[in-house]
């Protein structure tokens, strides 16, 4: 089949998928499976390859990340349970003072911790947002883009956030490397963005347009009671299981460059054990905290969010198998063996389109890093740098179908055209930084 043809029924399928998710509204899983179906068939795999591939992308990616995904949003739940993200915020307001609210805000919802879901770390903020605006005088405006900003890295391009963890395995990019580049291409877009949103808000917000009463919000999100600590533990024994699977993982990236191996170091510092352990610490720091009966509840609302992210994740594995099966890679490297800006463009475009279709930057970042894979090695091209770019584009223009623009417009008590500026403006302004910032970062990495 010509090359002509293959990239042909490539597009066919990338619009397909996003015409029916937006068009006629189906499930974002569905449309996946479909495209992958179809994409097979029509580019020559024939019925038994092209299930085999559905099923083995499918397979291979959870056996990859589905445990790394799993543990990193149980121990997110614990984390959030403890109230630790609270006073992590509390602390960098005091250490950044008023003006720079907006600043700590970000950095502690996107660095301190990543490991926690977007949806729980919101239910969790939102609340010091608000106070944090009403107390410091600066606003919903700034604040609010700050949180948008700094949960979007946090879930994309910062480990262990379950979307970089996702998009890193299924590219075979080094953690050790990805928590390195990430951390700093991540930290950056996070200040910058944040400085661009808050000037412009200047500039565009209206209170009387933009804002309403949380209570008088139509958007209903009920926000779980936290129980009272019946002890309260230093602020570092809180941090600790998510200190312990960093430096284990940094550990082995060290004994890795200088050329060592030593057995127990390999087992502690693969992400599966190390987040492991992080989540057994977890339990133990919740239940020393609250009880065991928090973290039992902890748990089962963290195993009821991780399902839905494993599953979008998972077909969207399926549809980067196909992908890698049917030649278009060859095709894809051939078009930009002169520069090796062209891929990360190209992830970002991607990644984009497809958050613009159908709202999940995780689905959107993991499809568009799969559609690069198999051209990556051939380029000489750091995965960590697809990685991030994909990432990047999958934060630009979420909106309406979303369900955190939402859920934003709601917990922040904002309008309709509110949570554009808060939500949408913040988050793509951030994409196209971050974007800069990957392009820059190619030059030396």
């Amino acid at each position: 089949m010509s090359h002509s043809i293959i990239l042909l029924h490539t597009s066919i399928a990338l619009v397909g998928i996003i015409a029916l998710i937006v068009v006629a509204r189906l499930n974002p899983v569905i449309v996946l499976v479909l495209g992958a179906l179809y994409l097979g068939l029509a580019t020559g795999l024939g019925i038994e390859q092209t299930t085999e591939a559905v099923a083995e992308g499918f397979g291979d990616l959870m056996a990859e990340v589905g445990l790394i995904i799993g543990f990193g949003v149980l121990l997110g739940s614990l984390l959030s349970a403890t109230g630790t993200l609270h006073r992590i915020v509390e602390l960098f307001l005091r250490a950044f003072g008023r003006n720079k609210s907006p600043y700590a805000l970000g950095l502690a919802s996107g660095v301190v911790f990543p490991a926690i879901y977007f949806d729980v770390a919101l239910v969790m903020l939102a609340p010091i947002a608000r106070s944090v605006a009403k107390r410091t005088g600066i606003g919903v405006a700034a604040v609010g883009g700050a949180l948008a900003i700094g949960l979007e890295v946090g879930l994309l391009m910062i480990l262990p956030g379950s979307a970089a963890l996702a998009v890193s395995g299924a590219l075979g990019a080094s953690l050790g490397t990805m928590l390195l580049v990430g951390g700093v291409v991540g930290v950056l877009a996070i200040v910058i963005s944040i400085f661009l949103h808050s000037v412009l808000m200047r500039r565009t917000w209206n209170p009387a347009k933009d804002e309403v009463a949380v209570e008088d919000s139509s958007v209903g999100f009920a926000v779980e009671e936290v129980e009272e600590p019946k002890r309260r533990l230093p602020l570092i024994v809180l941090l600790v299981p998510v200190i312990v699977p960093l430096l284990l993982i940094v550990s082995g990236t060290v004994t890795e460059i200088a050329g060592v191996r030593i057995g127990w170091v390999d087992l502690v510092s693969d992400p599966v054990v190390s987040l492991l352990i992080g989540l057994l610490l977890g339990c133990v720091v919740c239940a020393v905290s609250l009880s065991m009966k928090s973290v039992e509840q902890a748990l089962a609302r963290g195993a009821a969010t991780s399902g839905t992210i494993l599953l979008f994740n998972g077909v969207a594995g399926s549809l980067g198998e196909v992908i890698s099966r049917n030649g278009v890679g060859d095709i894809v490297a051939g078009m930009f063996q002169a520069s090796s800006f062209s891929p990360l463009i190209l992830a970002w475009v991607v990644a984009a389109l497809l958050r613009l279709a159908q709202g999940s930057g995780s689905v959107a970042a993991i499809t568009s890093a799969t559609l690069l894979l198999p051209v990556v090695g051939s380029l000489g091209l750091n995965p960590v740098l697809v990685v991030l770019a994909a990432a990047a584009g999958a934060s630009f223009g979420g909106h309406v179908h979303d369900n955190t623009f939402w859920m934003f417009r709601g917990l922040l008590g904002l309008s309709t055209r509110g949570a554009f500026q808060v939500y949408t403006v913040a988050q793509s302004i951030m994409s196209i930084v971050a974007l800069v910032l990957v392009l820059g970062a190619s030059v030396v990495v």
